[in-house]
């Protein structure tokens, strides 16, 4: 009998395990398509950038910027903490030129379900940062920090514009392929080193030094790669990237589906927590 309950609780152990995992196979569902926006002004693009990112803006865009003040990007991703299991991911982040600011939604899915929410806020370079079951973390300084290299990073990846205009940043050149990018509010160890294709110009990779937690007094090395490049929504974006810590296994693949440029993002970044509805 004994024999006959324990071959019982592992069978069922197996089938919860097997279950767990075969929903973690199914791909998210997509987000609803952003309502589109009217088209940006155009601007000329800045002459005092560097070489090789002067190339890299004329590859994306062509001779003129758009000018931008807001957007909102969505897609789907696989998450998967340093030696986690890959989870089926999808999010919306919305980005504020004016203010440097956005907005992570990240839901994590099993057969399509969200089960786990991440919330993250970055307004002004202050962080509020909710991991569901994992914790929360509020205006804490190593948080703050990578917060704002995150902002840049993403901006620089799919609204580049915003980082090709803003005033504020200090471009080098390193070499006909390569830029330094040094960031307000932050040391020059977390300036990004930011790397082009030298036959498209486009960018391939962003590397800097950021702190990966509060507890870790170190910063990391951290990679942001490039995969693909399309045109999504009228706009040349990476399609697909990866990020990475250190020399570990990629953590996260993120693959945009949506872009909107000038979308009301303000509900979304006034509210922490929740649903808001998406404007235009």
């Amino acid at each position: 009998m004994v024999i006959r309950i324990v071959g019982g609780i592992a069978a069922l152990l197996v089938i919860l395990l097997m279950g767990g995992w075969a929903g973690l196979q199914v791909n998210a569902t997509p987000f609803p398509t952003l309502p589109s926006a009217d088209a940006p002004r155009l601007i000329p693009i800045p002459p005092d950038l560097p070489a090789p990112v002067q190339r890299f803006a004329r590859a994306v865009y062509g001779d003129s910027l758009p000018e931008v003040q807001s957007a909102m990007v969505q897609g789907r991703a696989r998450l998967a903490p340093v030696g986690g299991l890959p989870m089926p991911t999808r999010f919306r982040f919305y980005y504020d030129a004016v203010r440097s600011s956005h907005y992570h939604d990240i839901q994590v899915t099993w057969f399509t379900l969200p089960f786990m929410r991440i919330h993250e806020r970055n307004l002004e370079g202050h962080v509020r940062l909710d991991l569901a079951i994992i914790g929360q973390v509020n205006d804490a300084p190593h948080t703050n920090h990578a917060g704002i290299q995150g902002y840049w990073a993403e901006v620089l990846a799919w609204v580049p514009s915003i980082a090709l205009t803003d005033s504020r940043l200090r471009w080098e050149a390193v070499d006909d392929t390569t830029a330094r990018l040094y960031l307000p509010g932050l040391e020059d160890v977390e300036a990004f080193t930011v790397r082009f294709d030298p036959a498209t110009g486009l960018m391939t990779e962003v590397e800097t030094m950021r702190y990966q937690s509060e507890e870790n007094a170190d910063r990391w090395r951290w990679f942001n790669r490039i995969l693909a490049w399309e045109v999504v929504d009228g706009q040349r974006v990476p399609v697909r990237s990866e990020t990475q810590w250190n020399d570990s296994t990629p953590w996260a693949t993120w693959e945009i589906e949506n872009v909107a440029l000038n979308i009301d993002v303000s509900a979304r970044l006034a509210q922490f927590g929740g649903d808001i509805a998406i404007g235009s």
